[in-house]
């Protein structure tokens, strides 16, 4: 028997555990909701609260690996969706020539700043390419869910949407080209440019080819004879075996998921979205844990680092970056009066894709076994850890303000995360 060889107690607490800590979470998202504060914001506030539960009462236990793995990937691969199906074609068709053109300004705008100020200050070249490079990206996940929180609709909403969509994968092209320049200076070596761009191409491609397979796959349950609302029934699953396939082949999880949204709902053109909203409400409680894992993930004691100013150089610069580029390009390319005017303020947040490459260099760094690499290794998980910190912090609050400013939402006082989808689907 199966049964015999699992410990039924531990696992029953581990359930118990997972629910109790998100209950706890939303209660405190509409309680921070209510006075205005995204509830992106206030899961994050929950995480860190746990943490500190964790560490005085050992209630819940600290996840492992392979829970905050499974977490962080589900959650990601569900938020890519949510992203890629709201991005409406149709909408964008007047703009469309103009938003590759914002999404190169705002990101090539904060590499610029970042990497110039960081090398004048701190005579540090490398580094200051590796900073600029990831000062490009920008979080889907909170920022998306803002959106998503307060139904957000309209010009700005749709242009944000596009950004958190593609410029993860300018960040990622950046990075991999600093990291092996990087790489050659400490070790006085040489990579070729085939070495250099392969895996990214291969990664990008592969990834865009696996959502676009499935989104053609899972096209007749959206069209022959099944309802939207009930399409979600097939959609969630769906998602799942993107998220797997895409881990399997090493490819990008969320840029999958994104191009099979994307394509999905454009080839279903599901009425009023009822079929992304269903997918949304399934997904929550795995949306709201990655909320929670990410506060809990943070240690405040960084804030009081010795490396506090050059996180305040990093986080400053690359809000000016993206503000400065993303306003240049946004009205160099005529976009509506709102969009130029409150983008600036939207694309603020920051968070695992950040993270992620972050400690991918600070593994690659210290595999050179060459003292200053690892220095620097060191001092960049550093900068980039806080400065998510600041970031998830002003982000949501920022983009918030933008929205509201733009006239796509009114000020409402949102319920918890579950609850508002719901009720957005009640609507």
């Amino acid at each position: 028997m199966i049964l015999e060889t699992v410990n039924e107690a531990d696992l029953l607490i581990g359930v118990l555990e997972i629910g109790a800590v998100i209950i706890f979470s939303l209660i405190v998202a509409r309680g921070l909701g209510n006075r205005g504060i995204p509830q992106v914001l206030g899961l994050i506030t929950a995480g860190v609260v746990i943490r500190g539960l964790t560490m005085t009462t050992g209630f819940p236990t600290e996840p492992t690996p392979e829970l905050i793995y499974l977490i962080t990937t589900g959650a990601l691969g569900f938020i890519g969706y949510n992203i890629g199906a709201h991005i409406d074609i149709f909408k964008l068709r007047d703009a469309s020539w103009g938003l590759p053109i914002v999404l190169i300004g705002e990101a090539v705008g904060a590499f610029l700043v970042v990497a110039l100020l960081v090398n004048f200050l701190l005579q540090d070249f490398v580094l200051a390419l590796l900073l600029g490079s990831i000062a490009m990206a920008t979080a889907p996940a909170a920022t998306s869910e803002v959106i998503r929180e307060y139904n957000a609709h309209g010009s700005l909403s749709q242009t944000i949407l596009f950004i958190i969509a593609f410029d993860d994968i300018l960040a990622i092209i950046f990075f991999n080209i600093a990291l092996s320049y990087a790489e050659s200076t400490f070790a006085s070596s040489t990579l070729s440019l085939f070495e250099i761009f392969s895996p990214i191409i291969i990664e990008i491609i592969g990834s865009i080819v696996i959502g676009v397979i499935l989104a053609f796959a899972l096209r007749p349950f959206h069209i022959e004879g099944v309802k939207a609302s009930e399409s979600a029934e097939y959609v969630f699953p769906s998602v799942l075996i993107c998220i797997s396939v895409a881990g399997l082949l090493h490819l990008s999880v969320i840029l999958s998921c994104i191009v099979f949204g994307f394509a999905l709902s454009t080839l279903a053109r599901c009425e009023d979205r009822a079929c992304v909203r269903g997918v949304e409400r399934l997904s929550s409680p795995i949306v709201a844990l990655f909320f929670i894992l990410v506060g809990y993930e943070m240690d405040l004691n960084l804030l009081v680092t010795p490396l506090i100013l050059t996180i305040l150089l990093y986080f400053f610069a690359r809000a000016i970056g993206k503000s400065t580029g993303s306003f240049i390009a946004s009205s160099l390319t005529k976009m509506p009066k709102k969009v130029t005017q409150n983008l600036p303020l939207s694309l603020i947040s920051q968070a695992g894709v950040a993270l992620g490459l972050a400690a991918y260099a600070f593994t690659r760094l210290n595999e050179l076994n060459i003292p200053e690499a690892s220095d620097m290794a060191i001092i960049l998980i550093d900068v980039i850890a806080v400065s998510v910190l600041l970031a998830e912090i002003v982000g949501p609050l920022l983009l918030k303000r933008a929205l509201i400013r733009a006239k796509e939402i009114k000020d409402p006082i949102p319920g918890p995360l579950i609850e508002n989808q719901t009720n957005s689907q009640a609507r």
